[in-house]
This record gives C-alpha cells, sequence and structure tokens, in this order.
C-alpha cells in the first residue's frame, strides 16, 4: 500500500508553517504517465525540467495537490500546493516522514559492484520469515530511493533499501532520508570515478552508510578490498565482515561455485544460491551474514536463497539452442569485468569464449587505462572473439592481439547484433556487458530472436 498522507502530514513532514489542513493524499507521484486519483504530485526539478509544468495536468488526471518549487512559475489554482525551495529535497522529506512513522527496521545497502544482487538476496532471506519490502529495480539516487521508500508497505518489518552514488555527499544525503538501522557495503572499486575521483573517495563516500546507521544495529562489509573492512572498523569497531579469507568474521568452512549455482556450509548448515561464480559465492555471503543479524534462523537464510533469482540481465545465464550468454548488462567497471572475466574462464572450460563488451561509463581520467586493462584481461583469459564497442574500441586497438584471437569495431550495438549474427559459430560461450546506459540488452533481444 502507498503511503497516505494528510494535509497537515505534509505539511509537518515539509516543515512547512500551518495553513490549510483540509485534504488527504492516497499516494505520491512525481510522474504523471503513473499517477493515480488522489494522488499528491511533486514538480521536480531538472536542468533540462520543471515538473511544474505539469501540475495542470496532475489536476485533470485527479491529482489531489502538488508540490511545486517557490521559484516556479504556476498559476493559482484550486489545487492545493505546497511551496518549497527544493521539490527533490521535499520528496525526500516526505519519505524520511513515512520511514519513521512506519517503525520498520530499515537495511541500507551501497557498493560499486553486487548492492542491486545483494539487495534480492537479502530480501529473499529475511522473507523466509518476516514481511519484507525491497527497493524496485535499482532505484537508489535522490528521486528513486523516496519513491521506494513511500511504496513500501506499512506492516512491513524490514525494508531492505539500496543507496547509490555518483557524487561526493550522496551517500550522507540518501542516509539522512532513509535513517538505516543496519548497513551493508558489499565492496568498493573504480567506479563513478568522474565524480568521486579515485578509488579512496569511492571508499570514504561509501562508508558514509555506516557512519550514518545507527549503532543499535549490525553493520556487514564484504572483505574485498582489504581496505574496505580495515577502513570500516576504523569507523565503527562492530563490523562484521563476510568473505572467504581467514579474517572474515562470516566465512563458511566448505564452498563450491559452478556454473548455474553456488554453495557453502557454515556451522552445519548448507546453503545454495542458483547463480554461478565466485562472485555471486561473495554477493551471497554478505547477504546471509546481514540475514542474520537480523535475527533471520540458519535455515530461514538457506531457504531464502535458494529462492534467489537474478534481476533483469544483472549476470543472467541464457541458452540459445547451443550457444551460452552470460547477460550482464546493468553493471560495467574494472571490478565487476574481472569477477564475470573469471567466472567465464573458470566456469565452462572447454568452450570458445567470445564478448562484445560496451564502455564502462564515468570513469573520468581513468578511462582509457579501466579499458586497456580490461581488454588485456579478456584476451588473457582466452576470448577468441570479441566485438568491441565505444571506449573498448581504443583499448583494442591498441592491445596486441594473440595470432587466434579476431575483434571487430561495429559503428553501434545494432552493428555489433549483425556482427555476432554473422561470426558466431553458435555453440560458444557469450559475455555481454557494459554500462547500463550503452543498453547493450538490445543485441540479446537481437540474439534470443526479439525485436531489439
Amino acid at each position: 500500500m502507498a503511503a497516505r498522507f494528510t494535509a497537515s502530514e505534509v505539511r509537518q513532514a515539509l516543515g512547512l508553517a500551518a495553513g490549510e489542513s483540509v485534504g488527504h493524499f492516497s499516494s505520491v507521484s512525481t510522474d504523471t504517465r503513473d499517477l493515480e486519483p488522489g494522488a499528491l504530485f511533486v514538480a521536480l526539478r531538472g536542468e533540462r525540467f520543471d515538473g511544474a509544468e505539469f501540475v495542470e495536468l496532475a489536476e485533470r488526471l485527479g491529482a489531489a495537490g502538488a508540490v511545486v518549487a517557490d521559484s516556479s512559475d504556476h498559476a493559482a489554482r484550486a489545487l492545493p500546493l505546497f511551496t518549497v525551495p527544493d521539490t527533490t529535497a521535499a520528496l525526500g522529506d516526505l519519505a524520511r516522514y513515512h520511514r519513521r512513522r512506519c517503525g520498520a527496521r530499515v537495511v541500507g545497502i551501497t557498493g560499486s559492484s553486487g548492492k542491486t544482487t545483494v539487495k534480492e538476496m537479502l530480501a529473499h532471506a529475511v522473507g523466509s520469515e518476516k514481511r519484507v519490502h525491497s527497493t524496485r529495480g535499482n532505484l537508489n539516487n535522490q528521486v528513486g530511493l523516496p519513491l521506494s521508500i513511500l511504496s513500501a508497505e506499512e506492516d512491513a518489518e524490514v525494508w531492505v533499501l539500496e543507496l547509490g552514488t555518483s557524487e561526493p555527499g550522496e551517500i550522507q544525503r540518501l542516509t539522512n532520508i532513509a535513517e538505516p538501522d543496519d548497513a551493508v557495503i558489499t565492496t568498493v572499486g573504480p567506479a563513478h570515478l568522474e565524480g568521486l575521483g579515485d578509488v579512496s573517495g569511492v571508499l570514504e563516500e561509501k562508508l558514509d552508510l555506516i557512519r550514518g546507521a545507527a549503532t543499535s544495529g549490525t553493520a556487514v562489509v564484504g572483505e574485498l578490498p582489504a581496505v574496505l573492512p580495515a577502513r570500516a572498523r576504523e569507523v565503527r569497531r562492530d563490523v562484521v565482515t563476510a568473505g572467504l579469507g581467514p579474517s572474515s568474521d562470516f566465512r563458511p568452512s566448505e564452498w563450491h561455485v559452478g556454473a548455474e549455482q553456488a554453495a557453502f556450509k557454515l556451522a552445519g548448515v548448507d546453503y545454495t544460491v542458483p547463480v554461478g561464480g565466485e562472485h555471486h559465492l561473495r554477493d551471497a555471503l554478505i547477504a546471509a551474514a546481514a540475514a542474520t543479524g537480523l535475527g533471520v534462523s540458519p535455515d530461514g537464510v538457506a531457504r531464502g536463497l535458494a529462492e534467489y533469482r537474478p534481476v533483469g540481465l544483472r549476470g543472467a545465464l541464457l541458452q540459445v539452442e547451443q550457444l551460452t550468454i552470460v547477460a550482464d548488462c546493468y553493471n560495467a567497471n574494472p571490478e565487476s569485468f574481472a569477477a564475470a572475466i573469471r567466472y567465464c574462464s573458470e566456469a565452462f572450460p572447454g568452450r570458445r569464449l567470445a564478448a562484445v563488451v560496451g564502455s564502462m561509463l564515468e570513469l573520468g581520467a581513468a578511462e582509457s587505462e579501466a579499458h586497456a586493462e580490461v581488454a588485456a584481461d579478456l584476451l588473457s583469459a582466452g576470448f577468441t572473439f570479441v566485438v568491441a564497442l565505444g571506449a573498448f574500441r581504443a583499448a583494442f586497438e591498441v592491445t596486441t592481439l594473440p595470432e587466434d584471437a579476431t575483434v571487430l569495431y561495429p559503428a553501434d550495438v545494432q552493428g555489433a547484433a549483425v556482427a555476432l549474427a554473422e561470426r558466431l559459430e553458435g555453440d560458444e560461450l557469450l559475455l555481454v556487458k557494459a554500462s547500463r546506459g550503452v543498453r547493450l540488452e538490445r543485441v540479446i533481444d537481437s540474439l534470443m530472436g526479439g525485436d531489439g
């Protein structure tokens, strides 16, 4: 059930002076395309748009009120208006108000890689024994996080929320909205360097989640890179580290990784998650450690992890006759690329390895070096057929290719699909990976017989 507000509650949430308090709102919306009658419309503003231009449309569609910026041009109308300096901040204020009155236990998750996967695994693990609400997809920014909170069912006992960042201070702002009881950091690596500068900047930004979380809850971090648990323990001494190394607090006694599942044993309980690769094993350990901290029984965690399935094209394993596709089109940075390459080369021995790769975005000054390193990793891992797009073109063009390797450079994603159709033998292991903005899923649509 969507968050409901009275006019008085909206004023209280937004810090507005007492005024007209008649009326109530059945939900909160920022988009007239999915606005329901009775909703409170929040007119967000951006560099190229002003939601105040849609207030009249929102009113015609049945909105019961609107939050508008005091600097926006809006005509007087019968629709109740709540005027604020910043409508994006106001959306966060409404979400924080709803978070406080619901009383759910809130888990915040962030990390350079794996945060959406861990969020889904954790939601399944917790959901085996408790009523849980989790972020839909990856709604994890200053608009997505509040909307996720505002869509939470009021009877949910645990909220599992994803927090993303691309600039300094964003995790702190999101933490101030979500007010998490528990904190999870999956890993830290060279992602969003355009805004965060370097890996040290990424680390400090992510640690703001632990700094802002309640000390009464649990803080869990992955073991990689080693600087993450080391710095996390400087921030908070009781941090729990989950991983495979001997220094990890939450470490299995046995584990196995295959092409289609990862399994581990801990304290006599067997856990299996139906997705392959060591990186997914590590994700499952982080989720299991966090669920344990939330009071879920080991058997409950095991049941929940067994129910997990990849979300969208995040490491999904697809089959087209004899062709096996590793579809990983929603996140790409050097760290996630290294994990995907290792998975392909280790989990599918004897297969011809092929890849279509698109740019890793938001790497700033590190872009050229990062793409060159991934290109070298692909070739050294045995990928003999590569379709390179975007920044990978320059990376491969300056790389010495093995005699048995072929690299093609189509102009766009459509050209990549054509190149694959013409050159694939049909029994390869094909990695398809790029940042979300490249929209490389269109290549998979083509291979699967879709319209693209």
